[in-house]
């Protein structure tokens, strides 16, 4: 019996070896099954070569094109402006029309080595056309020698994220190696029905075909069977969840005085929306059944989540229980602290906070408290997760931003209390199809009412100039604002503008009159706490900030937030940081700036400054950037498959939409595990299920 590829070491593929191995242990391929689900993420058609002919004659010479020919002439030249050296290769295609290669600095010496005249040269890029003729500055090209294959002309061609060390030409090899060898034994575990009733390859052909396809119809079926199978997984891991939160019984039971809850109701000095009651009484049924709840309440920004989440606290301390109220962040979890105390102040509940940030005496009280039951609700982040914070009688977990936590956290706090009731919030409102395969086992409320006065944010697409303008008139008549960066600094990824930069330009040259602060995830827990309570005290006009303000900050005298370089953010994001202002009574606006090229980019951009409506937005969001790029996966581990959806791969063969193969594996995974509730006729999708979420099923029994 041939040896399982999960346990062949990738170095064993010819031409790897035990220096290329660690070079791959970087990127996270240590297996020969590693390897080949290491995915490119972008592919560019480099099938036909065109004549020099044929690149005079085409409109738009923007696009790079594969030009195949004979060196004829090699010139090494210095400039006399730069004092530099280049080097010009002339390369003649069969009609004798040429291109000319020019590059500068290291490349002069690599190409003068790598070509010589006649050499023939596979050649791609995009040419421009000059006095002298065609040139092309940036460049791939390949030395083509009879008798050896090219694995980057003649063919679609992939690009993978490598690390220094490894050429891409090398790590096509390596692959193109290991599916000869291996290919073949790559085990397929989708059930024949499955594979069948979806129309979907199998397994090793999918393999082959993203890797090397022969045209980009077999590309996108490869594509789409790679991500059937990390969504089915995922969703056989929810189903079987859900069986098993189906058979639990917890051994509290709550009785429904309404003694501290109408005291409560009659203190606030608001109304509760129709919405609200609803979602209210979905709870409370939850809450009084013998099944333990497992609710997600979705909301829009402001619709009122906290105060129905409290009402549930409340039940459970009415009956002498206790809740724990979980939070991502720091500024999320002090917002609650203090919503959750000014709500409760007129009724006699012990509410407290625990995070990372409480010093050590106050920690240890807080502590004791919490062990002894003297405490009802206690809000804190992760710090909760500790093994060191123990409940006298812990029966409801409230967990903030559901998507930022996920399944594993959700059941280590629930691990806290004996079979304890969860409900999850969030502000993100999630697609129907999305909320259904990614939370399967909860279920839903919805609150789309906004509770009255709150008015909607006007939002414009301008310059930052302008917004700069605008913040002045703003804070002149002594409101605040936000100015939201994509990146802490310069350096963190790709380009666009920091808000380390930002601030010391803002606060100096743009805005020296005014009180301007700094605030992103890299700074200590106090300093963080500070900066929000100077800002809600008002000593601070002007807040620069990255996306920790996404949730949790309630200030409802900044009525301005300008976010710049907003392409790079999600419409979901962007709907988050348009929620944080207009709390107050004024008229609040929100500036998105871009000096994106993309049409696609600017499209999204405009959607956004036109919908108010957080559903729509997530729908579009969904529909624009995928699952993967909705939760941000990479960040929050949310669903948990490594394969998602890439916007430039996907334009290389056509849609593969991710909401439907979400859709096909959640029906295909649900109905597998309906059947076979334990997976005991498919060993292969159980052997799979349980190496990927073993964890997590096993926490579930027994939490």
């Amino acid at each position: 019996m041939a040896e399982n590829i999960s346990n062949i070491s990738v170095r064993f593929v010819k031409g790897v070896g035990p220096k290329n191995c660690e070079y791959l242990k970087k990127l996270g391929v240590e297996t020969v099954e590693d390897l080949f689900f290491y995915l490119p993420f972008r592919m560019e058609d480099r099938r036909h070569p065109v004549k020099a002919s044929q690149i005079l004659k085409m409109g738009n010479l923007n696009t790079p094109l594969f030009f195949e020919g004979v060196v004829r002439k090699i010139k090494i030249r210095r400039s006399p402006k730069r004092r530099t050296q280049f080097i010009e290769v002339e390369v003649f295609d069969s009609e004798g029309g040429a291109v000319t290669l020019v590059a500068f600095r290291q490349r002069v010496k690599f190409l003068a080595r790598a070509v010589s005249v006649g050499s023939r040269l596979a050649v791609f890029g995009r040419a421009e056309p000059t006095a002298e003729g065609l040139v092309m500055y940036n460049f791939d090209f390949e030395v083509l020698e009879k008798g050896m294959p090219t694995l980057s002309f003649f063919r679609i061609v992939n690009f993978y994220r490598v690390t220094r060390g490894i050429s891409l030409s090398r790590f096509r090899r390596w692959m193109w190696n290991a599916i000869k060898v291996y290919g073949e034994r790559i085990p397929e575990f989708l059930p024949a029905k499955v594979l069948g009733k979806f129309s979907l390859p199998g397994r090793s052909a999918a393999v082959s075909g993203i890797h090397f396809p022969d045209d980009f119809p077999s590309a996108a079926r490869a594509y789409r069977r790679i991500k059937f199978e990390e969504f089915f997984i995922f969703e056989c891991a929810v189903a079987l969840i859900r069986n098993i939160l189906k058979k639990r019984r917890k051994p509290h039971r709550y009785i429904l005085k309404r003694n501290l809850l109408t005291r409560w109701k009659k203190t606030l000095p608001f109304a509760f929306t129709a919405q609200q009651k609803k979602a209210i009484n979905e709870i409370f049924d939850d809450m009084l059944a013998e099944k333990p709840m497992n609710r997600l309440l979705q909301g829009d920004v402001g619709s009122g989540k906290t105060v129905v989440a409290l009402a549930a606290a409340l039940l459970a301390a009415e009956n002498g229980k206790q809740t724990v109220f979980l939070a991502p962040t720091l500024p999320l979890a002090m917002q609650h602290y203090e919503t959750v105390k000014k709500l409760t102040e007129e009724i006699n509940v012990e509410v407290e906070v625990l995070t990372g940030g409480v010093k050590k005496g106050q920690r240890e009280k807080i502590l004791s408290q919490i062990a002894s039951g003297k405490c009802d609700i206690v809000i804190g982040t992760h710090a909760l997760l500790e093994e060191n914070v123990k409940f006298r009688d812990l029966t409801l977990v409230i967990i903030d931003e559901q998507q930022r936590f996920g399944v594993h956290q959700r059941a280590l706090i629930s691990q806290k209390g004996i079979i304890p009731d969860i409900l999850v919030l969030t502000a993100t409102p999630i697609p129907r199809t999305l909320a259904l395969a990614v939370f399967g086992d909860l279920e839903r409320t919805t609150i789309r009412q906004l509770p009255p006065g709150r008015k909607p944010v006007k939002t414009v697409f301008s310059t930052s100039e302008e917004a700069w303008r605008i913040i002045r008139g703003e804070v002149e008549k002594k409101l605040q604002a936000f100015i939201v960066y994509p990146l802490i600094e310069e350096s963190d990824a790709g380009s666009g503008k920091a808000a380390e930069a930002a601030y010391k330009v803002l606060s100096k040259d743009v805005f020296p009159d005014f009180r301007v602060a700094l605030l992103h995830g890299r700074m200590p827990s106090s300093r963080k706490q500070k900066i929000m309570e100077d800002m809600a005290s008002r000593k601070i006009d002007i807040l620069i900030s990255t996306t920790v303000i996404e949730v949790g900050i309630d200030i409802p005298n900044a009525t301005v937030m300008v976010i710049e370089n907003a392409e790079k953010f999600g419409l979901s994001t962007l709907h988050q940081l348009r929620g944080r202002i207009g709390r107050g009574k004024a008229e609040s606006c929100c500036i998105v700036t871009s000096s994106s090229t993309d049409e696609m980019a600017i499209r999204r951009l405009r959607y956004f400054t036109q919908c108010h409506d957080g559903f729509a937005l997530a729908e579009k969001d969904l529909e624009l950037r995928g699952a993967g790029e909705f939760f941000g996966i990479a960040q929050h581990g949310a669903m948990d498959v490594k394969f998602s959806y890439n916007r430039t791969l996907e334009a290389g063969f056509g849609e593969v939409s991710d909401l439907r193969v979400i859709k096909e594996a959640c029906r295909a995974a649900f109905s597998l595990v309906g059947a076979d509730p334990e997976l005991k006729f498919y060993p292969a999708v159980r052997k799979k299920v349980y190496a990927r979420f073993g964890g997590r099923l096993h926490l579930a029994k027994v939490s």
